[in-house]
């Protein structure tokens, strides 16, 4: 299937769901695997976070103060993407960051990654992630106006998929404190107006 030219049926059968039970044997699967685990954190701290998340947060979080949300992605009601969220504030941010937190609306930040090894190299990231930037801005949250995602400098395909997403490279930060990567490396700041 040439997923260009059927993009609007793919983003029609592309559907979002918060992390529940049901999906947490699929994201610690995912977070386990290498193509995930190059570029994610994949530790002990941040998959009780997610339990903690799909329990209602009843708990505080130690993990980035618990901010995150976690996202499953579905296509034809199979689970095959992870997407976390939170609202960037600008708090003890990078400048970066700082200069470009909507003035109008909210801004939230986005991870995101194809966890099914099935649905990789398929073309669907792209349209994913443009799906849920949508979905989001329609269903969660209508104040919405800025999307900011940061892949590391070392993850060239990466930047490629947020590009075709909507997303423009605006800068460059080195992440420290709570802004830390994983993976040391310099980090591109992507954003996406909506």
């Amino acid at each position: 299937m040439n997923v260009e030219n059927n993009k609007e049926k793919i983003m029609d059968n592309i559907t979002f769901k918060k992390a529940n039970k049901d999906n947490q044997d699929d994201i610690f699967l995912w977070l386990n695997s290498p193509h995930m685990m190059e570029f994610w954190d994949n530790s002990q701290e941040h998959k009780d976070d997610v339990i903690n998340f799909i329990n209602g947060r009843v708990e505080p979080s130690n993990y980035f103060d618990g901010i995150f949300s976690y996202w499953v992605g579905f296509l034809e009601s199979e689970p095959y993407c992870f997407i976390l969220t939170a609202q960037e504030l600008g708090k003890d941010a990078p400048e970066i960051i700082k200069q470009h937190i909507s003035k109008t609306g909210k801004t939230y930040c986005l991870d995101f990654g194809i966890g099914s090894k099935d649905h990789i190299g398929k073309g669907l990231a792209s349209i994913t992630l443009e799906a849920f930037t949508d979905f989001f801005k329609a269903e969660i949250d209508s104040a919405v106006d800025t999307f900011i995602i940061d892949p590391d400098d070392n993850n060239p395909r990466a930047q490629h998929v947020y590009e075709k997403a909507g997303f423009k490279k605006v800068g460059e930060f080195q992440q420290e404190g709570r802004y830390h990567d994983f993976t040391g490396d310099k980090t591109f700041l992507m954003v996406k107006k909506v």
